[in-house]
């Protein structure tokens, strides 16, 4: 008996929980970006400390058919935004001369949590330098992940120490330019980390995985451990940049929400991370009869992307919203 009073409190606690209003979510992410292993339970504890708020994360974002069912790459939101948030004047009263100021309090800005920052790669205008090469392994295998035990080609000569993180990355093909066929750089794809565990000889140490974003495999090379953005606060241009979609994480022609996208325009056009890019179809010709010539049709409005990654002239973002499928050549600009 004492059981089921139990068992009926926690249940009339969740449902309680379930009905009443979110709490503010940790650290005043906005936005969450679904991973694989991902559940509506999970993302409740995480953020809101109670997995039996679930229900109202479910009620927060409509387009989820089944909450049993949440896709990697899904972009949830995390936070209630009225339409039009009122706003609260703060009068401030001058007795010499009788004005009144009348200032708006501002929102905090949206924060962006992409949990894969250290996967989407960027794009280098030259072959991205290496200091050396993952080996072999132990045991040997030809597929290597999370948690092996690797050989690498620096030790004592390039002033190794146990400890010393390492990214693991492999640069793929030469990207050209959509429109004018020009080449933009090299693809680098960052594939996880290495941690040395033991300086063998003057080219030689063992090193730990310490975490894995797609397969490694022996000649993978390797360079000082760089740190990857996974969140950004969100943050209006400061100058009007104008470019175009020239490649995407994932090798596909045509992208959509909650893809990764490499753009060129970056660090020298103003760009920085937080920064949102209205994506536009590139514009079209269509021939007007009474002018006698082609005229040109601006591109619609189809998308928004977030930038998390900027190098000197492009920048890496995910696609937060699409109307249509995203494509290679498809106009961005920065939103002022």
């Amino acid at each position: 008996m004492r059981l089921k009073l139990i068992l009926a409190a926690v249940l009339l606690g969740g449902i309680a929980l379930a009905q009443g209003q979110l709490p503010e979510p940790k650290d005043g992410v906005t936005i969450y970006v679904v991973r694989s292993g991902d559940s509506l339970w999970n993302i409740s504890k995480r953020f809101f400390n109670s997995p039996l708020l679930w229900p109202r994360l479910w009620e927060l974002n409509p387009f989820i058919d089944n909450p049993n069912l949440i896709y990697p790459g899904e972009v949830l939101a995390l936070k209630s935004i009225p339409p039009k948030a009122p706003t609260i004047p703060v009068v401030k009263i001058a007795p010499e001369i009788g004005v009144k100021k009348i200032e708006e309090v501002q929102p905090p800005p949206p924060v962006v949590y992409y949990s894969r920052g250290g996967d989407v790669g960027f794009i280098a205008p030259d072959e991205w330098e290496d200091m050396g090469a993952i080996l072999s392994s132990e045991p040997p295998k030809i597929l290597l992940g999370e948690g092996d035990t690797v050989y690498t080609n620096v030790g004592s000569e390039d002033n190794v120490q146990p400890g010393d993180a390492f990214t693991i990355f492999r640069s793929s093909k030469v990207v050209l330019h959509p429109i004018t066929g020009r080449r933009v750089g090299y693809k680098v794809a960052n594939l996880g980390e290495i941690e040395i565990i033991e300086v063998l000889g003057k080219r030689m140490s063992s090193a730990k995985i310490t975490g894995s974003y797609r397969e490694i495999t022996r000649g993978a090379r390797i360079r000082p451990l760089e740190s990857f953005v996974k969140e950004v606060v969100i943050k209006k241009g400061i100058e009007k940049a104008d470019g175009y979609v020239v490649e995407s994480l994932n090798n596909v022609e045509l992208t959509g929400k909650g893809d990764v996208v490499y753009v060129d325009i970056g660090e020298q056009d103003g760009v920085v991370p937080g920064n949102t890019l209205s994506i536009y179809e590139h514009p079209r010709y269509a021939y007007d009869p009474d002018a006698g010539r082609n005229v040109v049709i601006p591109g619609a409005l189809i998308g928004k992307m977030v930038v998390f990654n900027i190098r000197k002239d492009t920048a890496t973002g995910i696609i937060v919203e699409s109307a249509r499928q995203i494509e290679k050549g498809d106009v961005v600009s920065v939103d002022l």
